[in-house]
This record gives C-alpha cells, sequence and structure tokens, in this order.
C-alpha cells in the first residue's frame, strides 16, 4: 500500500500506525524521492531468514511512506546490538542463535543500510548521518516487551557500526573475526564462486568508499580475486579497530570464527552475556541449533567443516600463504593492526 493518492492527514495516520507496529519492516529507502519502503514482516520471518536482501515483498503488504512524515512519529524503542564481522566466521548462526523469542530478534543484513550508504556517496556526511540515525531508530523497535534487537551488518554495513552506535547508547557490539586464512580457504573452497564473491566484497567496500586502499580501475584487474579478498578483510579489519578505538572495550568486544566453532554454546553464551541477554543456551541445544548450519538448514559438523578448510589449504595453501604475507606487508605499512580489537576473553564479560 503506497502513499499515492492520500491526503496529508491520512499519510500521517498511517505514518502513526507504521511506525508504531515493528512487524513493518524499513527494507529499502529510495534515495531519489526520499521514501521508506516497509514490507511486513513477522518477527518469525526475521528468526528464520538467513538475509534480508532475500525477502520478496507482497505488495499488498508494503508502504511507500514520506520520510518527512516517518521522522516525525515518536518510536519506542530496544537495545539495539550490533554485529560486524569479517565474512564466512559463522554471524549468521550466532545472529539467529541470539533471537530466541522473549529475548531478542535479529535483523539479517538490512539491505536498507547499503541504501544509506547510496545516499550518502552524494551528500554530506551529516546529512546521511542524520538519515543512519533515522533509519536505526526504525530498526530499534522491539516486536514484543523486554525483547532486544541484534543486527548482524553486511560488509559494507561494518562501516556503519560507530554511528548507529553513537547514537544507540544502549549498544553493544561484537566483532566476529575470521583469521585471513581461514577467511581465504573458504572462498577457494567454494570454487570460482567462492572467488568471486572475495572480489565482489572489495568492490562493494571501494565503492562506498570503506576501502583500506584506494585502487584505479587497472590496478583492480592486476589482482586475483583472492588478493581482492584480502583487501577486502584489511578494510573491515580497519573499520573494526577504529570503531574498537572509537567505543571502548566496555562497548565492543571481538570473538575469532575458531572459538564459535570449538565450542558454539559457550562462544553464544559469552556474547549474549556482553549484550545483557537472558539467553537459555540449554533451550537451543534441545533445539538443534547447535547441530545446524545457519544457512541452509542442513545437519552442520564442525569437523567436516575443518576438514574442507584443510582440503583447501592443502590444494590452495601457497597461494593462500602468499596473499597472507603480503596482506601482512600492506597492514604494516598502512598501519592497520592484525590482531582484532579488545577479546572477549579478557573483556570481563
Amino acid at each position: 500500500m503506497a502513499s499515492a493518492g492520500c491526503g496529508p492527514d491520512q499519510i500521517d495516520d498511517l505514518a502513526q500506525q507504521t511506525v508504531a507496529d515493528p512487524r513493518w519492516f524499513p527494507l529499502r529507502f529510495n534515495v531519489e524521492t526520499e521514501e521508506f519502503h516497509f514490507a511486513l514482516i513477522e518477527p518469525e520471518t526475521h528468526r528464520a531468514i538467513a538475509f534480508l536482501n532475500d525477502f520478496k515483498a507482497v505488495p499488498s503488504e508494503t508502504r511507500v511512506l514520506p520520510r518527512s512524515a516517518v521522522a516525525s512519529v515518536p518510536a519506542e524503542t530496544a537495545p539495539l546490538h550490533l554485529i560486524l564481522h569479517s565474512g564466512l566466521g559463522g554471524s549468521t548462526f550466532v545472529a539467529r542463535a541470539l533471537a530466541q523469542p522473549g529475548t531478542a530478534v535479529a535483523l539479517q543484513e538490512p539491505p536498507i543500510l547499503t541504501d544509506v550508504i547510496v545516499y550518502g556517496a552524494t551528500r554530506p556526511a551529516a546529512e546521511m548521518a542524520r538519515l543512519l540515525v533515522e533509519v536505526a531508530r526504525l530498526l530499534a523497535r522491539p516486536f514484543s516487551p523486554g525483547e532486544a534487537v541484534v543486527c548482524k551488518l553486511s560488509g559494507v554495513g561494518n562501516g556503519l557500526a560507530r554511528t548507529i552506535a553513537a547514537g544507540q547508547p544502549q549498544s553493544q557490539l561484537i566483532c566476529l573475526y575470521n583469521p585471513l586464512d581461514q577467511m581465504l580457504a573458504s572462498l577457494a573452497s567454494r570454487g570460482a564462486g567462492g572467488r568471486m564473491a572475495g572480489r565482489q566484497l572489495l568492490l562493494g567496500l571501494r565503492n562506498s568508499r570503506m576501502a583500506a586502499v584506494e585502487m584505479t580501475d587497472k590496478q583492480l584487474l592486476d589482482h586475483t580475486d583472492l588478493q581482492l579478498a584480502g583487501f577486502a578483510w584489511l578494510s573491515i579489519q580497519k573499520i573494526m579497530i577504529a570503531t574498537a578505538q572509537e567505543l571502548g572495550p566496555s562497548r565492543l568486544v571481538s570473538l575469532p570464527s575458531e572459538a564459535v566453532m570449538r565450542d558454539a554454546s559457550a562462544a553464544v553464551a559469552s556474547i549474549a552475556a556482553h549484550f545483557g541477554l537472558a539467553l537459555d543456551t540449554d533451550a537451543l541445544a534441545v533445539s538443534g541449533m547447535f547441530n545446524r548450519h545457519a544457512k541452509s538448514g542442513e545437519p552442520f559438523e564442525p569437523e567436516r567443516r575443518a576438514q574442507a578448510l584443510e582440503h583447501a589449504r592443502e590444494l590452495h595453501g601457497a597461494e593462500i600463504d602468499a596473499i597472507v604475507s603480503w596482506a601482512r606487508r600492506v597492514a604494516e605499512v598502512t598501519g592497520i593492526a592484525w590482531d582484532p580489537p579488545y577479546p572477549l576473553q579478557d573483556s570481563g564479560a
């Protein structure tokens, strides 16, 4: 249902109804018309879906509202916790595990955050920040009393964490850190598609002006897909460290992906404690959450994943080692710390 043809009073009433009901989710923002596109998404759908970008909105369950009307409506908000991640390190699993009914709802990489970045590409930083504050307010609406909201950011979404956290003082953040060699092995194990995903990640960061190193189009062509994935990893690492330096260990901690794979229950419990969530990990274990793949729902065995990565290392070890060594030199030259910020085990959480 669009607002076209509605009078001012009707638009204001519709905006009031929409903002008051968190099931009306701000899926997209039209940067040309400055309109919010809301889609009706039940909390159960948020808990089941791996990526909001895959959600197909039904026309009869959509609302298009002008930004001015939405911004003027007060909204009840809950703590909005953020998951930053390097990629391929269990972030989807962690978000879904934390999204226990009565505890939290997880928002998996909201595409509207990419729209905010697009909006900021042609406008002053202050205008982009104002829009992001408005979007974060909509994302933070609780679905049920006492529930928090956990937002897993995308690769480029990582770069918005500082601004979101600044406007959401109750937000706690976790950086899920996937070591570069493990990330590259994961990409290589997926064949040409995995390698292309590494290139696309870097292109997304570059287009969003978040790449750690400026590259010309010719330089992009001079590097392999896995080398560009290394640049993307360094870029996200730089974002994580800058966010940590601004917020400090009381709000942001990090955890390596190996910890999640080694003992998922303990890792999720530690993250929940950092977020201040009363998570029932025993109930999660009974539900089978720790034994299912977060994206496909198929049975998941950490040992098999480790074996697949080891096999990839055997096949592509020389290439991976060369890229890691090269990335370390780039990190030294550009001043990007190699180790993740504020390890969770040292944070007192």
